[in-house]
């Protein structure tokens, strides 16, 4: 049984289903979405189900949570799986790995709890109901292990799922979108909610109107695109675009999006990784209410929002959260890297040796032999 409640955990879950079946003859059951569908497993739930943003939705969505967990254990006590394999989403898969393993089964945890971010009162839960922990990270393994934890580093699974595009591909994007021959394009990444997309795109969409201003001034013109998240519908970003004075190109192909642009203004999360890996400068934005902004304070033990500073540990790219993200404040950090060549090199220095961190290729690979190992 494997367990994902979001739409990355979806696409890594399913690079691992895939090579667990490489290797053995396994039926796989569990939560996930159409990635896991195509790899292989049978849906108990589908992860559009679980999407939740914010304390004040995890509240309103707790009955339907249970639910969800009622139908696990039954599906634990009819089909008896040799392993449950929880994918990142500790608030619920936590609390179902203490369920699974009073049932007798093995626990693996992949992608693990960021209980970096959020203190280390989960560690004896995990100590106590994990017996396998495999994290995408070096220093979490070594913080695992301090505490008594079978942990392994597997590498991250984005370096496996990163796209490469020829020029042929950036050209044709281009090409596509309508571009002028010497245009920049910024590339506006707000989110995979719909409540990120809301409070995020008009901000970043002022910011970039900011830009293009500043930069036309310069003789430099800029086209924006904004990449679209599937299971949202694409004229959400249209009427929100349509308040804004830009022609705004939508894509859902973010990974290609990445590749042809020259600055990013994206929404904090893995997405920041990703970006990192497609060497596209960045400027990371996040705002959520106020009343999760401020439980967030309470409860998050880290200075930095994006994985980019936390997995440098140091401060690599600029963010702005809350009301420090305004399109002036933005928009000057952008203007930096659409100007000054010299900013650009010396981020990609630094972005060089992060990738160092990430490991090497073969994730899935390697976190497959261990739960097989393990089973």
């Amino acid at each position: 049984m494997i367990v994902a409640g979001e739409a990355s955990g979806d696409k890594h879950a399913a690079r691992l289903v895939e090579s667990l079946k490489k290797r053995e003859d396994v039926r796989v059951i569990g939560i996930g979405g159409d990635e896991m569908k195509a790899a292989g497993v049978e849906l108990i739930h589908h992860v559009s189900e679980m999407s939740v943003m914010g304390f004040s939705d995890i509240i309103l969505k707790i009955p339907f949570f249970r639910r969800v967990r009622q139908d696990l254990v039954a599906s634990l006590e009819k089909e008896k799986p040799s392993a449950v394999i929880l994918v990142d989403y500790p608030g619920f898969n936590l609390r179902f790995a203490e369920v699974a393993k009073k049932k007798g089964i093995r626990v693996i945890y992949f992608i693990s709890p960021q209980i970096w971010a959020w203190g280390m009162k989960r560690i004896k839960k995990i100590r106590r109901a994990v017996d396998l922990m495999l994290t995408i990270f070096k220093f979490e393994e070594e913080m695992y292990r301090r505490e008594g934890i079978d942990a392994h580093f597997v590498g991250h699974p984005l370096l496996d799922e990163l796209e490469v595009f020829r020029t042929s591909d950036i050209e044709r994007f281009r090409k596509a979108s309508s571009l002028q021959p010497d245009a920049r394009l910024l590339a506006l990444f707000p989110g995979s909610r719909m409540q990120e997309v809301v409070r995020l795109l008009p901000t970043m969409l002022e910011t970039a109107e900011y830009l293009r201003d500043e930069l036309s001034s310069r003789g430099i013109p800029l086209g924006v695109a904004v990449a679209c998240a599937p299971g949202i519908d694409k004229r959400v970003y249209g009427e929100i675009a349509g308040r804004s004075g830009l022609n705004v190109i939508f894509t859902s192909e973010a990974d290609l999006l990445m590749s042809a642009a020259q600055g990013g203004l994206i929404k904090s999360g893995t997405s920041t990784l990703e970006a990192v890996l497609h060497d596209l400068p960045i400027v990371v934005a996040y705002k959520t209410s106020w009343l999760n902004y401020l439980l967030g304070r309470l409860l998050i033990k880290l200075d930095s929002i994006s994985l980019v500073n936390i997995v440098a540990g140091r401060k690599i790219v600029e963010e702005f959260v809350q009301d420090d993200f305004t399109p002036k404040r933005a928009g000057a950090k952008l203007i930096e890297i659409f100007t000054r060549a010299e900013f650009v090199e010396d981020l990609m220095r630094k972005y060089a040796d992060l990738k160092e961190k990430l490991g090497d290729k073969g994730a899935s690979d390697r976190a497959a032999e261990l739960v097989l190992k393990a089973m």
